[in-house]
């Protein structure tokens, strides 16, 4: 198993990448069962997120539980807060690449609305209203950021391993 023999640092780390793929398949999936825009059905999108956001809480609530639980039954709930030099090193480099990511999430997302508003017939998304770009752009953004947040953590502990 792949959270065995590994602290309680990467163990949330595999959580959350569980969890942030979840969340972007839940809400993909909410996304293609819209029917119009914000203007048209902004009660269809605050629904979603809201469904997103009850869901998220579901899965967190379980997952950590669960893992909570497993420590207890197995012995190691004692390290649960202890967080070395090495855990906060591979954090913050992996927050590093996590904040780099939203930059350019963000500065795509700004120069799409402002192209398209802009330029005749841009091509890129032209069913897209720019508000629903927006707002779906900035919560599959998130979702990217911490996916890649985890997995960068993931990888630094696995080769550090």
């Amino acid at each position: 198993m792949i959270l065995k023999n590994s602290n309680f640092s990467e163990q949330t780390a595999w959580i959350s990448v569980v969890f942030t793929v979840f969340i972007a398949v839940f809400y993909g999936y909410g996304i293609t069962q819209l029917e119009g825009s914000f203007a048209t059905h902004a009660e269809q999108i605050v629904g979603l997120w809201m469904s997103t956001i009850i869901a998220s809480i579901i899965f967190v609530v379980i997952a950590f539980s669960g893992l909570a639980v497993i420590r207890k039954l197995n012995g190691d709930d004692e390290d649960i807060s202890l967080v070395d030099e090495r855990d906060e090193l591979i954090e913050a480099r992996a927050t590093r690449w996590a904040y780099y990511n939203l930059s350019t999430c963000i500065i795509i997302l700004f120069v799409h609305i402002f192209c398209q508003g802009v330029i005749p017939n841009y091509p890129f998304f032209t069913n897209v209203p720019p508000i629903d770009f927006l707002i779906h752009g900035v919560m599959l953004s998130s979702l990217l950021v911490e996916f890649v947040l985890r997995a960068t953590q993931l990888y630094r502990y696995r080769t550090a391993a």
